[in-house]
């Protein structure tokens, strides 16, 4: 993949751009999760970004303190809402108006806060892997224990824990390539940007008023092995917009782009196409 550089009001940013000829049939913006960057999105044994461009225009970025090559300083205050902003200054300098925002875990959290903050800018929400839930106090409690373990000098230790979490170890062998890949993805991400990343979620608002009665199609994207994610809690949820589809992945935890590419592909095609001839857009 071929990234290029933007310089934000907060930050420096990497993204990158497929399928410029295909923006007709729509743009999807691809937001990534906590501790990884744009390379999730395409640089793994199965592309994933560059196969969607067949068809729509796609765009990916590094959010905020996400990019490995151009650390936030530390103790940078950042938000979700931050984050959000940086995604929408980012569209504006390369001509994206409407657009399918399709976040990862965090970056379905900054993907809610673009439905708040710039609703008229996004023709499409999916929440891959994603929740609108804020954290409780235990969460909160255990994020605060890791934030400080980071700054001690636990990085490695905490990318490695997360990498356990999202995909389980069971998995590993039959994915060796792409564990290697996300290993040092994760592993790559600054210091100041993995605790600016938590201390954003930790002390994000409950978005589920967002969902309630909006226009906006939603796509509730979820693996059905996924351990952080709760199916339980969030197929109500599917009640809450106008027009809402979910999708169920049959041995997928909590990275579907790199477990399940062809499958979730199918889907978001599917989900874009609907986008794009809904009244919601027209």
């Amino acid at each position: 993949m071929k990234l290029e550089i933007y310089s934000g009001s907060r930050f420096q940013s990497r993204y990158a751009v497929w399928g410029e000829d295909n923006a007709k049939h729509g743009t999807l913006v691809l937001l990534h999760g906590l501790y990884e960057n744009c390379t999730v999105w395409d640089g793994f044994t199965a592309p994933f970004a560059s196969i969607l461009a067949q068809e729509f225009r796609v765009v990916a970025m590094d959010l905020l303190g996400h990019n490995p090559d151009a650390p936030i300083p530390t103790n940078t205050a950042v938000t979700l809402r931050l984050m959000a902003d940086e995604v929408m200054s980012l569209l504006d300098k390369i001509g994206v108006g409407k657009s399918i925002m399709v976040g990862h875990s965090m970056g379905g959290a900054v993907a809610l806060q673009c439905l708040k903050h710039y609703s008229m800018r996004c023709a499409g929400l999916c929440l891959f892997h994603a929740t609108p839930f804020a954290d409780s106090e235990e969460m909160k409690f255990n994020r605060n224990k890791l934030i400080e373990s980071i700054r001690n000098g636990g990085k490695n230790e905490a990318a490695e824990t997360l990498l356990k979490r999202v995909i389980p170890e069971t998995k590993w062998n039959s994915m060796p390539e792409d564990i290697s890949h996300l290993r040092s993805l994760l592993a790559s991400t600054p210091v100041s940007g993995m605790i600016a990343g938590h201390e954003a979620m930790r002390d994000r608002e409950d978005m589920q008023y967002i969902l309630n009665d909006t226009p906006c199609p939603t796509l509730f994207l979820l693996g059905k092995d996924d351990p952080i994610i709760n199916i339980d809690t969030m197929l109500p949820l599917a009640k809450l917009p106008q027009n809402a589809l979910v999708s169920l992945l049959h041995g997928v935890a909590h990275t579907g782009m790199v477990e399940s590419p062809a499958l979730c592909i199918q889907v978001l095609r599917g989900f874009a196409r609907f986008c794009t001839t809904h009244p919601y857009i027209v």
